[in-house]
């Protein structure tokens, strides 16, 4: 409850002139040696170039995998021409069914008609 007005002139920067202007001064120092150089074109694209890469080695390899996977599948799927099928018969000796090489030979397996 006292009146009386506080004295602040310790915290005043102006006291000490030469502490004040070297701490000004070697903020200032800090902040050019932090300061980035100006990004030039070359400078952003050698910066994206590596993420893009990374991403696109990814994708090659995810769909590279993708592809063999269903290469391998295909294979297995895959119909057996009718030339080699008939040349296996005609090799082993068999004598397959009037409707049997009608299918492969693409024919109908309708016997009706």
């Amino acid at each position: 409850m006292h009146d009386e007005k506080i004295d602040l002139s310790a915290l005043d920067p102006a006291r000490d002139a030469h502490h004040w202007n070297q701490l000004v001064e070697s903020v200032v120092a800090r902040a050019l040696a932090r300061r980035q150089p100006p990004l030039t074109i070359g400078y952003q694209m050698l910066t994206w170039s590596r993420p893009i890469l990374a991403i696109a080695a990814a994708l090659a390899l995810v769909f590279g995998i993708r592809e063999l996977l269903l290469h391998d599948r295909m294979a297995h799927a895959r119909p057996v021409a009718p030339a080699f099928v008939l040349a296996n018969w005609a090799a082993n000796n068999e004598r397959p069914d009037t409707t049997k090489i009608l299918q492969v030979l693409g024919g109908s397996n309708d016997e009706s008609q």
